[in-house]
C-alpha cells in the first residue's frame, strides 16, 4: 500500500499520467518496428477517447509552422492524383501518417514535463546500446569460430555494423542518428550542471557511447557526433569558465581519438572511403552516392517542377539505376532528392521551408537541442532517406513539433 502511494505521489510530482507513459513507450521504442506503432496506435486511440470524453475543454491551438507540417504531408496525397504505381503511393501516404498525427497531437496535448521524456529517451538508447553490446560480447566470446580472440577481430566486419545490432535487426544509420541526438541531450545537461562530479560523469558516457557509434561504422553519424561534441563542449566549458574539466575533456576525446586510429580501422577506412568516392564523384567504378544521385536527374528532368508523383520514383530510378549499369533496387539515399523527384521543385521548396522555420525558431527561443535536432535531420538527409522509413519518420515526427511548439522559451 505504500508503495503504491509513493508510486502515485512520483508520477503526480512527475506530471505523469497515462497519456505521458503511451507517450513514454513511443520515444523509447523508436528501434522496435513492431512495437513502435503499437505505442503510437495506442496513443492516439486513449488521446482521442479523452478528447471525446471532455470535449468542452480541448483547446486546439496551431502555428504557421503546424500548417506547413500538414503541407508536407499533403504533398503526398497530391501527388496521388498524378502517380501510376497506386499502392506504392498509398504505402506511402500510410507509413508517413505519423507527420499528421503527432503535429495534431501536440496541439491538445500539454507535455508537462519535457526534461522527463528526454532523460526517457537517453536512458532508452543507452539500454539498447548495452543489449547490442553485451549480445555482440556473447557472440564474440561464445559463438566465435576464429581464433585468437583479440581486439583486431572484435573490431572487424564480424562484430561491427549491421552485425552489432543484429538482434533487433536495428539499421545502423537510423541508431546511430539516435546516439547523436541522445549526446545532444547529455550535452546539455553538462550545460545546465553545477556540480563537477556530474559534468566528468557525463563527459564519461559520452565518450563510451561515441566508441560505440564507432563500432555501428555509421560514416554520417560518427563525423557529425564528433563535430558537435568537440564544439558544444568547448563552447559550454569556456563559457562556464570550467577550465580544469574542458582540459580532461579534450585529454578524454584525444585518448578516445588515438584508440580509434589504433583500433577501430574498419569504420575509419570506410569513412576515408565515402570521402575518396565523393572526390571520385560520378566517374568512380565502384556504386558511389554521387553516381546514385547522377541517376536521379533525368527523373528530375522528366517533371522539374510537380515531379513523378507519390509512388512512382522507385520505378523510374531502378530503369535510370539499369541504364547507368547500377545493380541496386534501392532508394537515392538523399531525401532532398526523392523530395525533388516525388514533387519537384515546389515539393523541395516546402520542405526546406519547415526546416528554415525549425532553425529560426531554435535560434529565436535559444533553445539548443531543437537547433541540434534539425541540423542533425538536415544532415542526415543527404546521405539517406530516413523520413522514408519508419525509424526516421517517427523520430522526427515524435521529437519535432514537441520541440518547436511547446519546449520553453529562454
Amino acid at each position: 500500500m505504500q508503495q503504491k502511494t509513493s508510486l502515485i505521489q512520483f508520477f503526480q510530482k512527475n506530471n505523469i499520467d497515462i497519456i505521458f507513459l503511451l507517450l513514454i513507450g513511443v520515444v523509447g521504442t523508436f528501434t522496435q518496428e513492431k512495437i513502435n506503432p503499437i505505442f503510437i496506435f495506442s496513443l492516439m486511440i486513449v488521446q482521442g477517447f479523452i478528447m471525446f470524453r471532455k470535449k468542452e475543454k480541448i483547446h486546439f491551438k496551431t502555428t504557421t509552422y503546424f500548417w506547413l507540417l500538414l503541407a508536407l504531408y499533403a504533398l503526398n496525397i497530391v501527388g496521388m492524383l498524378y502517380t501510376q504505381d497506386v499502392s506504392r503511393g498509398f504505402n506511402t501516404i500510410t507509413r508517413q501518417i505519423s507527420f499528421v498525427l503527432f503535429p495534431i497531437f501536440y496541439t491538445v496535448y500539454r507535455v508537462k514535463n519535457i526534461d522527463f521524456l528526454l532523460k526517457a529517451f537517453v536512458i532508452s538508447i543507452f539500454g539498447f546500446i548495452v543489449i547490442f553490446e553485451t549480445h555482440t560480447l556473447y557472440r564474440f566470446f561464445y559463438k566465435s569460430d576464429i581464433f585468437p580472440l583479440d581486439l583486431e577481430l572484435f573490431f572487424s566486419y564480424r562484430y561491427t555494423g549491421a552485425e552489432l545490432t543484429k538482434v533487433f535487426e536495428m539499421h545502423n544509420s537510423y541508431f546511430g542518428m539516435y546516439i547523436i541526438f541522445a549526446h545532444v541531450i547529455i550535452l546539455d545537461y553538462i550545460r545546465k550542471a553545477t556540480k563537477n562530479y556530474l559534468i566528468i560523469l557525463l563527459v564519461l558516457l559520452l565518450v563510451v557511447q561515441s566508441l560505440f557509434l564507432f563500432q555501428t561504422v555509421a560514416k554520417t553519424a560518427i563525423v557529425l557526433n564528433a563535430i558537435i561534441i568537440s564544439t558544444s563542449l568547448i563552447y559550454f566549458l569556456v563559457k562556464s569558465r570550467s577550465f580544469k574539466i574542458l582540459g580532461f575533456s579534450l585529454l578524454l576525446i584525444c585518448i578516445t581519438g588515438w584508440f580509434a586510429t589504433q583500433h577501430l580501422n574498419l569504420p575509419l577506412s570506410r569513412i576515408s572511403d565515402r570521402l575518396t568516392e565523393l572526390l571520385e564523384g560520378e566517374d568512380s567504378d565502384r556504386i558511389t552516392r554521387a553516381r546514385i544521385w547522377k541517376a536521379a536527374i533525368p527523373v528530375i528532368k522528366e517533371n522539374y517542377l510537380i515531379g513523378s508523383g507519390t509512388g512512382d520514383v522507385k520505378r523510374f530510378l531502378h530503369a535510370e539505376f539499369e541504364k547507368n549499369n547500377i545493380p541496386l533496387r534501392s532508394n537515392v539515399h538523399n531525401q532532398y532528392l526523392d523530395y525533388l523527384m516525388r514533387f519537384g521543385v515546389l515539393g523541395l521548396a516546402l520542405f526546406l521551408t519547415i526546416f528554415g522555420y525549425s532553425l529560426f525558431q531554435a535560434i529565436k527561443t535559444n533553445n539548443y537541442i531543437y537547433f541540434c535536432f534539425t541540423i542533425i535531420i538536415m544532415i542526415c538527409c543527404f546521405t539517406e532517406n530516413i523520413l522514408s522509413r519508419q525509424w526516421g519518420i517517427t523520430f522526427y515526427a515524435a521529437f519535432n513539433y514537441l520541440l518547436y511548439f511547446q519546449y520553453p522559451k529562454k
